[in-house]
């Protein structure tokens, strides 16, 4: 159903998908069937309104003359219109000097079609969301992984990257800071290859067949991707902390102009490389400029080889002399509709609500990237329609979201938690995401430290797929790690913006499972039947995780929400501060008491909150009794979804990346995907080396602590 066809965000696949889980959530929810799509809408417009509260619902069907009953499940799909970029033609040429006019060799740019894999020869193009329409040649460099320590140390030992195209590995940091890095260097484009090094011992030199007919990676395979610069912000590029509306509409907001300064799209262009087309420009370089390797032989450390030697390439620099490589990446960039699709079931608090999101947009066919995530959250909507068929209807309500554009740069969520801010800050109580369910046997969870021993709790109730007789907890020995959040998929406006507890868990690959080929055209239906998941039941337990953690948090009177864990973090993540040289000529003494008395505060909180809800729950309690302590537990779980949109404080947001507000934790300045803990007073010190600014960060932690220390004390009526 969802990997039948190419899903690129804004294309006609996508806009079949975005319908198909509308009509598909309609029917198991037991919502009214809209079969003419009149529930599809432009966000910000007048008919869009009233949709996620019961009051606001109930005045816009009056006002619009129908009404489907507030307490019913409802289904819909916004539209947002965000720049986006398709491809039109590329090429790579790599010439042997720099006056030859006839290239020694072109790469391919495409991914062979396998007979065994049915659509492979049916995907798209190769290239990368946002970037730069343009061309460039120059001499070609090798910069091992791109960062910018890696660009230092080419400028160390005498390599000049100005004007050159660069050549990187996949893998380290996201691929929009490599490009970063690079233009920052003076580099006039990049392209990125797919090394096998990334595949660990499953690689063809091991001994293993390449895919289609062994799990190792198929040569021509390509990784897609956006090179956005995701650590400024995500979401359209153009609309920076406002929604994306259709341009046409009187309330939509200014754009800003393509060639703006200060946007997160990048300034030089870059393609996408497969490891075959690498290996000409590779072995091109070899004997030229300086052959720096892992710290081995005297060589600098911290420079990483690959995985291609038996194929020739020794992994040299190239010296900024000879060999030169020619780039062409034409795209077409415009403003494109792109579709969330919603089903809201109503609760009986209806101002409380739990967000389960998934996107549906893919860079190729997606099996695992993103539909083994649609599918496990269509797996738990089915078994939510099958409760609310037994005449179950949850405590608070449910919000499932199919996100779109993720790819790009999570755009289709950046868009909605920009539109809906306040509304969502008022209401949510955590939101839940899974974004590759299935894509290897490793169980992986990230989330906030409030919602991890939840996350434990759950996976203590779901058989291993892979492990007869035990569960997904039991297979980790009671050491399920449950890593902080840092973006890269859709929590990330959550979380970072909006200050809401957020979870994010799926299944990725092991390191002896087969290579699973990212964003490739070999993401697909027959490579996850194969290799990924034949017999779905890593699908179905990621859906049972899913499902028991939603229901959780949608039914437990008392929210399973722990801060006292979280306050035991923030402990280490001063003691990880305290590590880090310059953190000497830091006076950290007004936080450790603070923390300390944060975990005080959540521990009677809960002991309280514990109470409440065992004497709602009690048959002695008198109706009058029982209204009372109701009241006070909702002040209690008030403080406990509160706690997280502490971590705002004054909401001006990161010291050059406002758009992040979360003072606890943040995608890394040069991670991207990776999370940074006290991100505005680490980076301080560890990138910066700034005292000053970590001393003005640690104030700011210091009235942030204060603040959910007064919050935590609202709860316990202590106003």
């Amino acid at each position: 159903r969802y990997t039948s066809q190419t899903h690129v965000a804004g294309s006609e696949g996508d806009h079949h998908i975005a319908l198909l889980l509308k009509s598909q959530w309609e029917d198991i929810l037991g919502a009214p069937a809209d079969p003419e799509h009149k529930n599809v809408f432009d966000a910000g417009t007048d008919e869009r309104l009233g949709l996620l509260s019961r009051k606001d619902h109930h005045d816009h069907h009056r006002r619009h003359g129908r009404h489907h009953g507030a307490d019913k499940p409802r289904v819909w799909t916004d539209t947002y219109y965000s720049l986006l970029n398709t491809p039109v033609s590329s090429s790579i040429s790599l010439f042997p000097s720099s006056d030859a006019t006839e290239p020694s060799f072109r790469a391919k740019l495409r991914e062979d079609a396998l007979p065994e894999d049915p659509t492979s020869g049916e995907g798209v193009g190769v290239w990368h969301g946002f970037s730069k329409n343009g061309s460039a040649r120059g001499q070609l460099v090798y910069a091992s992984k791109g960062t910018i320590e890696d660009f230092e140390l080419l400028k160390a030992n005498g390599i000049d990257v100005r004007g050159a195209v660069v050549i990187v590995q996949y893998g380290g940091l996201f691929r929009g800071l490599k490009v970063k890095a690079a233009a920052e260097a003076g580099a006039a484009a990049v392209i990125i290859y797919t090394d096998p090094i990334e595949d660990g011992s499953v690689t063809l030199q091991n001994g293993h067949a390449a895919y289609p007919a062994g799990p190792a990676r198929a040569p021509s395979s390509v990784q897609r991707g956006s090179v956005q610069d995701l650590a400024l912000y995500p979401g359209d590029p153009l609309t920076p902390g406002k929604p994306a509306y259709n341009p046409a509409l009187p309330n939509a907001p200014e754009r800003l102009p393509r060639d703006s300064e200060g946007l997160n799209i990048p300034a030089i262009p870059s393609l996408p490389l497969s490891y075959e087309d690498a290996v000409p420009l590779l072995k091109s370089l070899n004997g030229k400029g300086v052959k720096l390797a892992d710290g081995r032989e005297g060589k600098p450390p911290g420079w990483r080889e690959g995985g291609l030697r038996d194929e020739g390439v020794e992994y040299w620099t190239g010296d900024g002399q000879g060999v030169e490589v020619e780039l062409v990446n034409v795209v077409d960039e415009k403003v494109t509709p792109i579709w969330n699709t919603y089903a809201l079931i109503p609760g009986h608090v209806p101002d409380e609500i739990v967000v389960l999101g998934n996107h549906h947009d893919a860079w190729t066919f997606g099996a695992a990237d993103p539909s083994s995530g649609t599918a496990s959250v269509h797996e738990t909507a089915r078994a939510l329609g099958a409760l609310l068929d037994k005449g179950w209807k949850p405590l608070r309500s449910i919000l499932l979201a199919a996100w779109d554009a993720e790819e790009y740069g999570l755009i289709g969520s950046t868009e909605f938690g920009e539109d809906f801010s306040q509304w969502l800050q008022n209401h949510v109580v955590a939101y839940l995401n899974v974004d590759v369910s299935v894509s290897g046997s490793q169980y992986e969870l990230g989330a906030s430290p409030s919602l991890a021993d939840l996350l434990r709790n759950v996976s203590s109730q779901v058989p291993d797929p892979d492990n007869e007789g035990k569960t997904l907890a039991e297979r980790y020995g009671g050491d399920l790690r449950v890593a902080p959040l840092g973006s890269g998929s859709d929590f990330t406006v959550f979380l970072q913006r909006l200050g809401l507890a957020s979870a994010n868990f799926g299944m990725s690959r092991g390191k002896d499972d087969a290579v699973y080929m990212y964003h490739s055209n070999y993401d697909s239906a027959y490579w996850q039947e194969t290799y990924g998941d034949p017999t779905f039941e890593r699908h179905r337990a990621i859906a049972r995780v899913l499902g028991l953690t939603a229901v959780r948090l949608a039914d437990d009177a008392l929210l399973p929400i722990n801060t006292t864990a979280y306050a035991i973090e923030l402990g280490k993540y001063l003691d990880k501060v305290a590590s880090y040289p310059l953190a000497s000529q830091l006076d950290l003494s007004s936080l450790r008491p603070l923390t300390g008395k944060i975990e005080r505060a959540s521990r009677a909180l809960l002991s309280h909150g514990v109470h409440l809800a065992s004497q709602l729950s009690s048959p002695q309690t008198t109706p009058r009794g029982a209204g009372s302590t109701a009241r006070s537990l909702r002040r209690v779980n008030a403080a406990l979804r509160s706690f997280e949109r502490g971590f705002l404080g004054d909401e001006e947001g990161l010291e050059g990346r406002s758009w992040y507000r979360h003072l606890g934790v943040a995608p890394g300045r040069w991670l991207g995907y990776g999370a940074t803990t006290l991100p505005g007073l680490t980076e301080a010190l560890t990138l910066d080396g700034d005292v000053g600014r970590a001393k003005v960060e640690v104030a700011r932690l210091e009235r942030v602590f204060e603040d959910i220390l007064e919050g935590l004390e609202k709860g316990l009526g202590r106003d």
